[in-house]
Formats: structure tokens, C-alpha cells, sequence
């Protein structure tokens, strides 16, 4: 079968058909439609991939590339804040072509897949949780006109009535799922050099209140072998990437390993620029120092809060004094870019103590802070926090499933949201126009090979296909 598999772009606005696209580059390539593409076309099927988010082009070419392709599948992975681009192509799609299979998967289809076939007729499946396995089946069933109705983890309408069917087990060994071949994606990734994604983990053992990950991956961290990732790598690099992008929701979260993993890299003398995300509480200076030795450029902290009250209720399990400590060990180990995120306006949050958030912040600088992102704390389906709201009455699950809802509009007597926006963009302009904190990193610039490689990149032509 002839199948287009589309990462969705953000629309800003939502009233016409011409719509004005966020102006964000991104260099994270998406990984789970490219899994999913490698193991359809190694079944046998016609795939092709489109990262709308990052090509950004208007609706209207979108449809008129699908019906030059003229797919018999369509699949989106869908979220909250991509599921109205989403619906807008897969309605007109649908509108031309009433035999078209429209199949929408991810986090949003795996949590509202019954609202999602309720509110949006032209959907004709949700694949809920991983896809891979559940996605070849529903292909073979459709390929054969045979019955869906022991394929686990697909949701549908028979006959009107919607059915779940059972949820399929999680993906074990990790290790069984090939390599994605980055070349069926339709867009080219570059920034420092030439840039991929790559995950050596799948879930995240820790439940953050604000976090759909834990749900689903069923409160479950999954790991490749190090050895798997090694071979990747290897793979990698023969074909000429450079900079790896690591996308696990907690990449340090077992240290030891990732020792492992950097030991092998230097034994394999595998030379990449490298980025990740981490937890403060699993930075201890020697896994930092042997990160950098093997290419570590970047390593982003969750940090949210300044005031254990609020990150306890997050269920963060951190301290402030563990993000002063991680971010000083970053900077000592040599990181050259140290980014922190935080998230203000949670329920019952006082001014002070979203005060002392942005405070803690940009005090961070002179530990060593290079980034800080002031987000606001939304209400998202698959959360705990999404859960907590039901049970107060705060949201409508048939009616505010698929809104992207600051917890602060459902909160009697909450601060505003214009508040914490104003707060948020003078914090990040305080940050970033401290004198010594300018002359501090175009010193460290001048001294980077690999930061004067990112700023060529930055200012230089930049390569736009659809």
C-alpha cells in the first residue's frame, strides 16, 4: 500500500484556511514517524514522510502534494497543539478522496482516542501507544479486507459504535526495532553540522505531575543496550551526521549506563557534537566530565521551581539545592551550554513564590546557567494534573480535551496569565542582557570551535524543501 505519514505543524491561528505558521526553526527530527516508516517499508509498503512542522507550508500545498502522491493511508501523530492542523488537512483530504484511510496516532490519539472519533468524522482509526507492531497489522487487515477486530491497541467505529479494542503490550526489547533510515524523511536537519535524533531509552521512571510520559509508557523505562546504541552511532557516522540530538525523556536517569555508553564511544572513537535533557538529581560531576569528554555540548535541566512546596506537589522529587549543585557541576565539567526549564502558575501558586522561581532563575547565571525558558503550566490529557482538574470540576473532559488550557484560567483567584507572560518575558530579557554574562559567553565563543560553526550555520543561507 501507498502510505504518508505526517508530522503536523503548530497553527497560530484557527478561523481561516490561510494560516500563520509559528516561525520556529526546529532541528529535532521526528522520530516516531520515522520508526514507524522503517518498519512499514520494510513490510513492503510505499512510505512517504513529511515533517510539516518544520517545512511550514500552507495547508492548501499540503493537500495539493497528497493528491499528486494520491496515498491509500494517511497517518498523523497527533497532540494537542498540532491536532487542528491535523484536522484541517485530514478534512479535505477526506473530502477528496472518501476511500482515503485516515488514521491519527500518539499521545492525543492514545488518550482521547473516543473524543477524537466522536468530534472528527473523518478519522477512521486511532493507534493508541506504540504504533509499530499495532500499525502493520491494521495495514495487513485493510490490505486484505479483513476484520480489525483482533488487532490490539486500535480504536474505530463498528457500525457507529465506538470500540477499543485491548491494549497491545509494550515493545520489551527495545534492541529488536531497526535502525529508521533518516532518509525517508522529505526535509534536511542542519545546525551545527549535518544533525539527527536518536533515543537510547524509551519512558521515564519518574510520574511528574504535569508529565503525560509515565502514563504512556505505563510507568515504565525501557532501555536499548548500550551496544545498540553504539552500533547506531557507528551507522551515524559512516553516513556523515555529526551532531546527535538524544530525545529520552530522562536520558541520565540510570548514570551508570550512560558511563558505559560514553566509555564505548570513545573506544570506537565515535566524534558527534551531542545534546540532552537531564534530571539535577543524577548530575554527579564525574558522569559530566566524561559527557563532555565525548562530545557533550548541551544538557538541559528540568529545574521548575524554586519553592519545594510547589515542586513536591509536581511530584518532582528534586530540591533547589540540587539544581545549584547540577548546574555548577555542569559548568566545572565544561558544558558549554547549560539550559534550565521552569514552569510557573501552578494551582495555589502565590506571586511570591513565582517571584522566587524567576529570582532562583537568573540567579542560576552565575553558577553557570547559559539558558533559562519560563513556560506556563498547562492541563494536558494523559497528566495527573489533567486527572486532578476533572475531579475538581475545573475542565470538561467531552469538552476540553483537545485545548491547550493554562492551569491558572481554572483556578479561582489565580494570578493572570498576562501576568505571567509579562513575567516571563523580562525575566528572559534580564537574563540575557547581563554585561558579564555577554562578555563571559563571547569569550567562550571565540574559544568554540564548535560555537563559531553554529553561528556560521545560524547566519547562513538556510535550506527550505517541502
Amino acid at each position: 500500500m501507498k502510505i504518508v505519514l505526517i508530522y503536523p505543524g503548530v497553527i497560530l491561528t484557527a478561523n481561516e484556511m490561510e494560516r500563520e505558521y509559528k516561525k520556529v526553526p526546529t532541528i529535532n527530527l521526528p522520530l516516531g514517524i520515522l520508526y514507524l516508516g522503517q518498519i512499514l517499508k520494510d513490510n513492503g509498503h510505499k512510505v512517504l514522510l513529511y515533517d510539516h512542522y518544520v517545512s511550514q507550508k500552507p495547508i492548501k500545498e499540503v493537500l495539493d502534494w497528497l493528491k499528486k502522491v494520491n496515498p491509500e493511508v494517511v497517518g498523523f501523530s497527533v497532540l494537542s497543539a498540532n491536532l487542528s492542523t491535523a484536522n484541517a488537512i485530514a478534512k479535505e483530504a477526506k473530502a477528496w478522496n472518501p476511500n482515503l484511510t485516515i488514521v491519527y496516532g500518539g499521545y492525543l490519539a492514545t488518550f482521547c482516542s473516543a473524543q477524537i472519533l466522536r468530534n472528527c468524522e473523518y478519522v477512521d482509526f486511532c493507534v493508541r501507544g506504540e504504533g509499530e507492531r499495532t500499525f502493520i497489522e491494521l495495514l495487513d487487515a485493510l490490505e486484505k479486507n479483513k476484520s480489525v477486530k483482533d488487532i490490539l491497541g486500535i480504536s474505530y467505529k463498528d457500525n457507529g459504535k465506538l470500540t477499543d479494542n485491548p491494549d497491545r503490550p509494550l515493545i520489551e526489547n527495545l534492541d529488536s526495532i531497526k535502525f529508521p533510515d533518516r532518509k525517508l524523511i522529505r526535509q534536511t536537519y542542519q545546525f551545527y553540522g549535518k544533525v539527527t535524533t536518536i533515543i537510547s531509552s524509551r519512558g521515564c521512571p519518574f510520574a511528574c505531575r504535569f508529565c503525560s510520559c509515565w502514563k504512556f509508557s505505563r510507568g515504565k523505562l525501557r532501555l536499548r543496550s548500550v551496544e545498540n546504541i553504539i552500533e547506531e552511532m557507528l551507522y551515524l557516522q559512516a553516513d556523515g551526521y555529526n551532531e546527535l540530538i538524544f530525545t529520552d525523556d530522562c536520558f541520565n536517569a540510570k548514570p551508570r549506563r550512560i558511563l558505559h555508553l560514553c566509555h564505548l564511544m570513545k573506544k570506537e572513537k565515535l566524534d558527534f557534537a551531542w545534546h540532552s535533557t537531564g534530571r539535577v538529581s543524577q548530575s554527579n560531576a564525574q558522569l559530566l566530565r566524561t559527557m563532555v569528554e565525548t562530545g557533550c555540548k548541551t544538557l538541559t535541566y528540568g529545574i521548575e521551581s524554586a519553592n519545594q512546596r510547589i515542586l513536591d506537589y509536581y511530584n518532582k522529587r528534586i530540591t533547589p539545592d540540587m539544581a545549584l549543585t547540577a548546574v555548577s557541576n555542569a559548568k566545572k565539567a565544561g558544558i558549554e551550554n547549560i539550559g534550565a526549564g521552569f514552569i510557573i502558575g501552578a494551582p495555589t501558586e502565590t506571586s511570591e513564590e513565582i517571584k522566587d522561581t524567576i529570582r532562583f532563575g537568573i540567579n542560576l547565571q552565575r553558577y553557570g546557567l547559559t539558558n533559562l525558558q519560563f513556560q506556563i503550566l498547562f492541563v494536558s490529557p494523559g497528566t495527573a494534573l489533567f486527572n486532578e482538574f476533572v475531579e475538581r470540576g475545573y475542565i470538561n473532559p467531552e469538552i476540553d480535551w483537545a485545548k491547550e488550557i493554562p492551569a491558572i484560567e481554572r483556578i479561582p483567584n489565580a494570578v493572570s496569565r498576562s501576568y505571567l507572560e509579562m513575567l516571563s518575558k523580562r525575566a528572559f530579557k534580564d537574563f540575557v542582557i547581563n554585561k558579564r554574562f555577554l562578555i563571559s559567553e563571547y569569550l567562550k565563543s571565540i574559544k568554540s570551535h564548535y560555537r563559531m560553526q553554529m553561528v556560521t550555520r545560524l547566519l547562513g543561507p538556510r535550506q527550505t524543501n517541502f
